[in-house]
């Protein structure tokens, strides 16, 4: 009976990574899009800055010492994207798309 319930958990875990995961993300890309797409039409400026501040801090992460490192990686690339977003005036950018936007230019630069 343990042996069943051990297959069937696997199975279900597949099933959540082959299935659920790709609408799940392409949601969340969606909703990405739709946040840039109001940033760009009610703060062109803003706007401006963000997409630069995510290219330069997903590069940078990149280049970081902790190649496998992804939770590592991701705080590094927000930490410098929030820090040139502050340095240019824009600090009351919303955390949510900040994280939004960096991993959607992960998913530019690497795309799979």
């Amino acid at each position: 009976m343990e042996e069943l319930i051990n297959v069937l958990q696997e199975f279900g875990f597949e099933i959540l990574l082959t299935v659920i995961l790709p609408f799940v993300a392409q949601a969340l890309i969606a909703l990405t899009k739709k946040w840039l797409n109001d940033i760009k039409q009610n703060q062109p400026d803003l706007s401006w800055f963000l997409e630069n501040a995510v290219e330069i801090a997903v590069r940078a992460a990149e280049q970081t010492h902790a190649k496998e490192l992804f939770e590592e990686k991701k705080q590094y690339a927000f930490n410098v994207a929030q820090a040139y977003l502050n340095e240019h005036g824009w600090d009351e950018v919303d955390v949510l798309v900040l994280e939004a936007a960096i991993e959607a230019e992960v998913l530019k630069q690497f795309p799979k």
